[in-house]
């Protein structure tokens, strides 16, 4: 499959603290990428770098094939962003906004941004500094699905929401969005926003990914595993791909992934008297992997 984004060893480091540390991944065209981290993990750093904000100190980047370089600024028109706390003038109206973005994307569809202020209940003379939180939000998805970027850039954008505009999000836009054929990257260290709309899975931790899979191979290939013996475990009890094991008497539990069939053979012959496999939750998944 052809990549629309890829990266290869980036770095960046701020004063003495490494944010990113040899990080690659590709992002594929129409699929959603999930990117998990916890707060303080380089999420935003990332989206930065990738935007041209602020430059790598190591690294490459390529969009289409072509190196990104920070003083390039030609590809951020395929590019769209919705990021966390996004910044509008906020004395212009909500068409007046729509018009000055117009002129930056070539790309740009005057019927989608009217079609998307109407669905998403936004009136185009109400001045943004009058827009609640999930209104702002919804201006700045307008702005981006306007654009018609080939690569869609969301980081955080959710954090805060009411439970209905991040369903509105989530379902109505992203995954349409992602069928329509636009490539998407959702940085969120929210879990469950992800678990609905993802197609290829990233756990960032430590600068680097620890996690690079297909999202139903991470579900298909992860269990949590309880296990209760008679007198004790026995010495030595390994499960190939233990990632978490805690030991309570007799009693032991662990989260193996990947889960295979030497995993398997393993809870078999190691002589538990009950054995009880269940699959895990992405919320699982990710803190087995950031513990």
């Amino acid at each position: 499959m052809s990549e629309v984004l890829r990266v290869e060893g980036l770095r960046k480091r701020f004063g003495r603290h490494e944010v990113l540390s040899g990080l690659g991944f590709a992002l594929e065209p129409g699929r959603v990428h999930g990117l998990l981290g916890r707060n303080g993990e380089g999420k935003t750093t990332l989206a930065r770098i990738l935007l041209g904000i602020i430059p790598k100190d190591g690294g490459r980047i390529t969009f289409k094939g072509k190196d990104v370089l920070f003083a390039d600024a030609s590809y951020k028109q395929a590019i769209g962003i919705v990021p966390e706390d996004p910044f509008f003038y906020e004395a212009m109206t909500v068409a007046e906004l729509i018009r000055f973005n117009a002129a930056f994307f070539p790309r740009w569809n005057a019927g989608q941004a009217a079609d998307s202020l109407a669905a998403f209940g936004l009136e185009p003379k109400a001045r943004i500094r009058q827009l609640s939180r999930g209104q702002k939000l919804k201006l700045e998805l307008a702005v981006a699905l306007a654009a018609q970027p080939e690569l869609l850039i969301l980081d955080d954008p959710t954090s805060g929401l009411d439970v209905p505009t991040r369903q509105d999000v989530l379902k109505g836009v992203i995954r349409n969005l992602a069928d329509a054929g636009t490539t998407v990257l959702f940085a969120t260290h929210m879990v469950h926003e992800l678990e609905r709309i993802v197609d290829r899975l990233f756990i960032l931790h430590g600068g680097r990914l620890v996690l690079d899979e297909d999202y139903e191979k991470v579900k298909a290939a992860a269990r949590s595993v309880r296990l209760l013996f008679d007198e004790g475990p026995p010495e030595g009890l390994t499960i190939p791909g233990s990632r978490q094991v805690h030991v309570d008497g007799r009693i032991v539990e662990a989260v193996v992934y990947p889960w295979d069939a030497a995993s398997e053979d393993a809870v078999k012959t190691c002589g538990a008297q009950h054995v009880d496999i269940t699959a895990l939750s992405l919320e699982d998944i990710f803190v087995s992997f950031v513990s």
